[in-house]
């Protein structure tokens, strides 16, 4: 495998990743590969013709589609592209090969050993079959694994193999079995493209290299009426069902392993699933091993997150005498991590989140939302971030982005969460019944969610069943002893509106000022 330098940049033809001065730059899939033909034919002038049939094979695309590619290049590589790339009149594009350092699959696989790279996980997404029986078709299907490994490389701590080489093995019949071994992957993506008339079925299949186990696999169904959002909408559905099915692989794999073994990394895969418990004791557990982790790895960012986010959950969920104190240390780890990581989707979903708690709304949102644009697929952002619409009295956007979230991941296990604060929107904009299914529904999934139960008891006062209301906080008093009115008003960030009615409620259901 290669990786290319020139001045402050890196290209990683293994990861599929540019970087200027350690940092992720942002690059179409495209774009990315047009670039990659250039520098692995550096020193050679190539024609308009040459490139395009690289980059688009089987499509035809005007000229525009290659001069936006060098636009989008240019920009990302900023004045680094002066000199480096040139265009030749009527003839083409040439690299100057002078400027550009070609690393060998050796010092590359040294390199990545000594950035301790090697423990991650990592997938390759396979070419996908054509079973239409039309060759035409083969675009579709090639166009369909860029999106998603596209969206994958947006997952920091996912190790993703780039375009080229996974494509290395379209139409080998041992193509699965010698990727595997080959590229010295975790897990492989394959899938295939069936077309009949106007309607293309899709099907997608996620093995584990080691055992051959499928860990992961579905089907979806569409039409050719708009091609590239079938693309979209699969791309968007397979990510979103991969992320927690890998997650959940590497998990088990870090349980097998023994506690004397344990890196930061492993900690970090326990102390995951703890994270997100409603259990008090388990909160506590997950922030001992960030604890043993970030011990090992004092800048490890989403160690440092994960811990911020089991400080902020202490705060809101009455796990705590000093909520105050426990929001601040959030905030803290949280800062602390995103300093460290300012680019990675999770870690600032997390810093907003904090922010939202601390009530600064503005901010909160500006991370929020570059944490979406970083990774669209990222479900946990959606789901904070419709929270944040929630406090900010802004229901009908907190709906769609929680629905946004259900279709992302659709097998979410804080998919519960969603329902409660779809139920949460209701009661803000004042439809009392909607939230009253909402939040029942979402504690029937999650009984564990005790915490809900404040919100419905408010809600049963404002629809009017007041005696069900009682019976809900005589429940909620048990399982949080000493809570009162103003507590829940220190813990809650909404606005005054909001905050008024759910303290209305509350006492008229019978808890303590």
């Amino acid at each position: 495998m290669t990786t290319f330098e020139f001045s402050d940049h890196r290209l990683d033809l293994r990861k599929g990743r540019l970087q200027r001065g350690g940092h992720d730059v942002d690059l179409r899939a495209k774009s990315l590969s047009l670039l990659t033909y250039l520098l692995e034919n550096a020193g050679r002038v190539i024609g308009k013709d040459e490139l395009v049939n690289a980059v688009w094979p089987n499509i035809a695309v005007s000229d525009d589609s290659l001069t936006q590619c060098m636009k989008d290049i240019r920009k990302a590589l900023g004045p680094d592209a002066d000199g480096l790339i040139r265009t030749v009149l009527r003839r083409g594009y040439v690299i100057d090969e002078d400027r550009v350092r070609r690393i060998d699959e050796r010092e590359a696989t040294t390199a990545g050993a000594e950035q301790g790279a090697g423990d991650a996980p990592s997938i390759a997404v396979l070419p996908f079959e054509n079973l239409s029986g039309d060759l035409a078709q083969d675009y579709f299907a090639d166009g369909m694994v860029d999106e998603i490994i596209t969206a994958l490389s947006r997952m920091r701590w996912l190790f993703v193999i780039a375009r080229n080489s996974s494509f290395a093995y379209k139409g080998q019949a041992d193509g699965l079995k010698r990727a595997g071994a080959e590229l010295g992957v975790r897990y492989l993506l394959t899938g295939s493209v069936r077309k009949a008339g106007d309607h293309i079925r899709l099907t997608g299949q996620l093995i584990d290299q080691a055992s051959g186990k499928t860990i992961w696999a579905n089907r979806y169904d569409g039409t050719m009426a708009d091609v590239f959002d079938l693309q979209d909408r699969f791309a968007e559905s397979v990510v979103g069902a991969i992320q927690p099915s890998i997650l959940s692989a590497e998990i088990e794999r870090s349980r097998r392993k023994r506690p004397e073994s344990l890196a930061a990394y492993d900690y970090v895969l326990r102390a995951f699933p703890l994270t997100w418990s409603l259990v008090r004791a388990q909160n506590e557990e997950a922030g001992t091993l960030l604890d043993h982790a970030i011990a090992i790895e004092p800048n490890y960012p989403l160690a440092l997150s994960l811990l911020a986010w089991c400080h902020l959950q202490r705060a809101a969920y009455h796990w705590t005498e000093t909520p105050a104190a426990s929001r601040e240390e959030g905030l803290r780890l949280a800062q602390k991590g995103a300093a460290l990581s300012g680019d990675d989707p999770m870690v600032l979903a997390v810093l907003g989140a904090a922010h939202s708690f601390a009530r600064d709304f503005d901010v909160a949102d500006l991370h929020l939302a570059r944490a979406r644009a970083l990774d669209p697929n990222s479900a946990w952002a959606w789901m904070r971030s419709a929270w944040l619409d929630i406090y900010r009295e802004r229901p009908e956007a907190a709906i769609e982005k929680f629905e946004h979230f259900e279709r992302l991941s659709p097998r979410d296990p804080m998919g519960y969460m969603a329902e409660i604060g779809i139920g949460a929107a209701h009661f803000v904009a004042g439809r009392y019944e909607e939230a009253l299914l909402m939040t029942q529904r979402g504690l029937s999934r999650q009984p564990g969610a005790t915490w809900a139960l404040r919100q419905l008891a408010a809600t049963l006062v404002h629809a009017g069943r007041k005696d069900e209301a009682r019976r809900v906080c005589a429940r909620l008093m048990e399982a949080f002893p000493g809570l009162t009115i103003s507590k829940i008003c220190e813990t809650l960030p909404c606005e005054a509106d909001t905050r008024e009615r759910i303290a209305f409620g509350l006492r008229e259901a019978g808890l303590p000022e």
